[in-house]
């Protein structure tokens, strides 16, 4: 194969490679398209295949290695819990008597919701709600 050749198949696989980080979105194949690139461009000097697979993994794994951190840094992946998941930890007041077998309501963030238990838990008790199942939600008594 020729040195023109050779950089035109580095160029279609890191094409390939922006492709499919287009798609996926996940931060995953944009290294190797940089190192593909890298490659095409050893290609225009040498027409030795393993010089030029050494500069793509070398230049792919360069990237991954110090770009990576820096993009999920500031990518906005801390996620905010939102509506019920939020009650999870939160204390709420028995609005009526519970019990394990046909369980019974609390107030929690200023709204009525049925809830489990597997104790008895009289009405106006402090509970801590410890999980969400539904929409019941899952409690304990303070004191367990």
């Amino acid at each position: 194969m020729s040195i023109d050749i050779l950089a035109v198949v580095w160029i279609s696989a890191a094409v390939v490679f922006g492709i499919a980080e287009a798609i996926t979105m996940g931060l995953t194949t944009i290294w190797f398209a940089g190192g593909a690139v890298a490659a095409a461009v050893s290609a225009m000097f040498t027409d030795s295949i393993l010089i030029q697979v050494i500069v793509f993994i070398a230049v792919s794994s360069a990237l991954l290695a110090v770009t990576r951190p820096l993009v999920k840094k500031h990518l906005n992946n801390r996620t905010e819990k939102t509506n019920i998941e939020a009650l999870a930890g939160m204390a709420a007041v028995a609005v009526s008597d519970i019990d394990p077998v046909s369980g019974g309501e609390v107030k929690a963030d200023g709204k009525v919701w049925r809830a489990s238990c597997d104790v008895f838990v009289p009405e106006g008790e402090i509970v801590k709600v410890e999980d969400v199942k539904g929409v019941t939600l899952i409690i304990s008594r303070e004191g367990d």
